[in-house]
């Protein structure tokens, strides 16, 4: 398994390969390669791994929106990490892999997304991708702590780490923080192609990845 890419190559995507896995198989991308790391503050619909050359350089995990009354009938990507030396263009094959699946696989109507411009997130892939930019939200709200980014809402959800996230801000030792606020962006998903399956295999553990 190859563990560099050289970065300044473009990708040559018969080498690309997605699959479907879980959360802790992709976990680890995205602590280590995406600002607010692997705490995810809301349920988790779907996971998928991207490899290359077969080596794993990205992760992604798709949800219900947040705001479900407002963006019924979507699925939000809400979280989406390729590894620094993956080469150019991984995250765009990415991000085309996953709206092909769930356009052939699911009912959802439309694919949500968010660019914080606070870390300067501009939204350039997916607009690459063919979605829209659909106003803003308003000034987000984040919380730091362990040089770590949380949203807001891991201060109310019942998990382990957000009991010490409350406690750690009661102390004084996170921070909550006012940033930018952040592009929306929606991929409408059109009915012509959906009955084209695009199958995506799923895998359970690294050895399998020997019989592919």
């Amino acid at each position: 398994m190859n563990n560099y890419f050289d970065h300044s190559n473009s990708l040559k995507s018969k080498f690309c390969e997605i699959y479907r896995c879980d959360f802790s198989f992709i976990s680890h991308i995205l602590k280590d390669f995406h600002y607010k790391s692997d705490q995810i503050g809301g349920g988790i619909s779907q996971c998928f791994a991207m490899y290359y050359m077969g080596g794993l350089v990205g992760g992604s995990v798709l949800g219900l929106p947040r705001h479900n009354n407002k963006y019924s009938g979507g699925i939000d990507i809400r979280r989406m990490a390729c590894i620094d030396d993956s080469p150019k263009n991984s995250e765009s094959w990415f991000l085309g892999s996953i709206i092909r699946w769930i356009k052939t696989n699911t009912d959802y109507k439309f694919v949500l997304s968010y660019s914080d411009k606070t870390v300067n997130h501009q939204g350039v892939i997916y607009k690459a991708a063919n979605f829209k930019q659909n106003g803003e939200t308003s000034p987000t709200k984040y919380v730091i702590w362990d040089g770590k980014t949380y949203h807001p809402r891991s201060l109310s959800i019942d998990r382990d780490y957000s009991y010490k996230l409350r406690e750690a801000v009661r102390k004084g030792e996170a921070t909550i923080n006012t940033g930018l606020p952040k592009k929306i962006w929606i991929y409408e998903i059109p009915k012509k192609g959906r009955n084209k399956k695009y199958f995506v295999k799923k895998i359970e553990d690294m050895n399998q990845l020997q019989l592919l």
